[in-house]
């Protein structure tokens, strides 16, 4: 069992982890995924959704999804949209993850896995595409990392959000105390010339990804030199 519990808690933890995974195949269809209208199209159900760039961002976690799941997908995305659309414009270090908010949450990622051939890892990397301001994926490795013992289901994902939220609002405290900065996601973004900016989310799930995925550990001094 990992004692890795908490996620990151410092702006240089995130500062070095996004730094680290740039240059990476699928930075580019990360861009994608992080415009405001690739999300909405997608919850909207209208004609100009991008389900193939859907497919691929899914299929980064290993998931394996085939092009001829996307009518299921769309449709459990249907039936996710009357509990998502109100979370529209939430994001992970501003809204306060009520039990209200989780449950609806839960419903959400519920109504995913309900769809044939999403797991769980699937269905954070939906939620994630479809508001990358607010939620953060999971694979096996993340999950157990964080809930080795509990079922991977809307529950422990929602829990799961709350712990991300925990680090998030520690970051921000981190860079505002430590560095001076007021927005960390968007002064990390600025300087990765990145445009529409990254949320504190998308930078934390890429934290998630190198550290508990591909094993590495945060180099400070490597951090302070990029």
């Amino acid at each position: 069992m990992s004692n890795y519990v908490t996620g990151p808690t410092t702006y240089e933890q995130l500062r070095w982890s996004a730094h680290a995974f740039r240059g990476r195949d699928d930075d580019a269809l990360s861009m994608t995924v992080n415009t405001p209208q690739f999300g909405a199209a997608l919850l909207e159900g209208t004609p100009n959704a991008d389900w193939e760039s859907l497919l691929r961002y899914t299929n980064q976690w290993n998931t394996r999804i085939s092009p001829d799941k996307a009518p299921s997908i769309a449709h459990a995305i249907a039936r996710a949209a009357p509990f998502l659309t109100p979370l529209a414009v939430s994001a992970l270090e501003f809204d306060d993850l009520r039990c209200a908010t989780l449950d609806v949450i839960e419903r959400a990622f519920d109504c995913l896995t309900a769809a044939h051939g999403v797991g769980p890892t699937a269905a954070s990397a939906i939620l994630t595409a479809l508001n990358p301001r607010l939620f953060v994926s999971w694979s096996d490795g993340i999950r157990n990392a964080y809930f080795p013992d509990d079922k991977p289901n809307g529950a422990t994902y929602s829990q799961f959000l709350t712990v991300m939220r925990m680090a998030a609002l520690s970051i921000a405290a981190d860079a505002r105390g430590q560095h001076g900065i007021d927005d960390p996601a968007g002064h990390l973004s600025a300087e990765l010339g990145f445009d529409p900016s990254f949320s504190l989310a998308m930078f934390i799930d890429e934290y998630n990804w190198l550290t508990l995925e591909r094993g590495l550990e945060h180099q400070a001094e490597v951090a302070a030199a990029v």
